[in-house]
């Protein structure tokens, strides 16, 4: 940290481009000397882990009818109340009280992310646009601290700045019965039928750069929205009384948990550091997606497709042709197709054969008979 940040206003001019356009990739950028994230995310892998939450300051900008921070969950869900959620807005006067939330994982490479959230003076709630992103600070007691910059305004990361802790949650010991009691049965058990995986894709894989599991110090974000997909509206924002009733916090639209591939299955791929880059960005969009903030979903399948993930490509263009964007529905299917994904390919052989382009849609649809043929170990044959 270089200079005060509540100095750092100050320093950056009108025409200069809201940090949401300089985010390219899930690296920060750099600003002013210091790495700027639009998003703190952590890797809590197979370990229920307790979150906890506190507000250290605030200044936030004139007329903003309330802050905070979004907690979203990939790989897993938060435990909160008796519900699953995918997601969860900490309003500030939660964080003031201070907050814990459960993180219960599905998978192996569960991981949360936290990203500002903001009320404007039309009482709608936004993320992910304008001068928004946060600063990661190591304090003393062992915490991290997020210095977050909310959209509206000039960069000013002492906006909301959020304390944040992670400890394994308490196990809790299941109570024995009497072995007399509990054997009922003296047959040797047979081999129990594996259950099918919460996620039919397996488990998603982590991020090119995810950070340490919880112990270690936290250093890494994933992307924004992509800038083509930049959300002009957030859905409504609920009074303060509201929020007060949920104890400062808000759940979004039936912010339940949704299952990886519920907008259709994709094929398996090898694990890796790409990989896994990519195919958290695509759980991510998902977890919008269920939350209902389709541009954000969007954006972040745009961000996942262009690393090369077919699923998100395909999820994409089915989300552009309902929209009646057959142009852009056409251009990501394309590019799904390219990556061998067969429903990419069937979606791509249809729009072609409505705009008269009968031969290379023919093309594809025998491209996708190959591929099912050489999924079965039959031979191919020429396009």
């Amino acid at each position: 940290m270089n200079e005060p940040y509540s100095k750092w206003h100050a320093q950056n001019s009108a025409p200069d481009l809201p940090l949401a356009a300089l985010y390219k990739s899930a690296d920060p950028i750099r600003w002013n000397g210091s790495m700027v994230y639009p998003m703190y995310t952590e890797q809590f892998g197979r370990t229920t882990t307790l979150l906890s939450m506190t507000l250290l300051s605030a200044a936030p900008p004139a007329g903003l009818r309330g802050h905070g921070i979004g907690l979203s969950v990939v790989g897993g869900y938060i435990d909160l109340e008796g519900r699953r959620l995918a997601g969860i807005d900490v309003w500030s006067d939660a964080l003031a009280r201070g907050t814990t939330v459960t993180l219960t994982p599905t998978g192996p490479d569960a991981l949360f992310t936290l990203t500002p959230v903001w009320v404007d003076q039309s009482g709608v709630q936004r993320s992910w646009m304008g001068n928004y992103g946060i600063l990661i600070e190591d304090t003393p007691d062992g915490r991290i601290a997020l210095w977050c910059s909310v959209g509206e305004g000039p960069p000013n990361f002492a906006n909301l700045v959020v304390g944040l802790g992670t400890a394994a949650a308490p196990v809790v010991a299941t109570p024995k019965e009497p072995v007399a009691e509990t054997i009922t049965n003296t047959e040797a058990p047979t081999a129990a039928t594996p259950s099918s995986p919460p996620y039919p894709n397996g488990a998603p894989a982590g991020y090119a750069a995810t950070s340490s599991p919880a112990g270690a110090a936290p250093r890494s974000a994933t992307t924004a929205a992509a800038q083509a997909y930049s959300p002009t509206a957030a859905p409504e924002a609920g009074t303060d009384a509201s929020a007060e009733q949920n104890g400062g916090w808000s759940t979004g639209a039936d912010t339940v948990a949704p299952s990886v591939g519920e907008l259709g299955e994709q094929r398996p791929v090898e694990r890796g550091a790409e990989t896994g880059y990519r195919g958290a960005l695509y759980d991510l969009g998902v977890a919008m997606f269920g939350r209902g903030e389709e541009e954000q979903a969007c954006g972040l399948w745009a961000q996942a497709a262009s690393a090369g993930h077919p699923g998100a490509g395909y999820d994409l263009g089915v989300v552009l042709f309902r929209r009646g964007d057959l142009a852009g529905a056409e251009g990501w299917w394309r590019m799904a197709a390219e990556l061998r994904d067969l429903r990419a390919m069937a979606g791509l052989a249809e729009l072609l054969d409505r705009r008269g382009d009968h031969a290379e849609a023919r093309m594809w649809r025998a491209r996708a008979a190959d591929e099912r043929a050489a999924e079965a170990g039959q031979p191919v044959g020429p396009y």
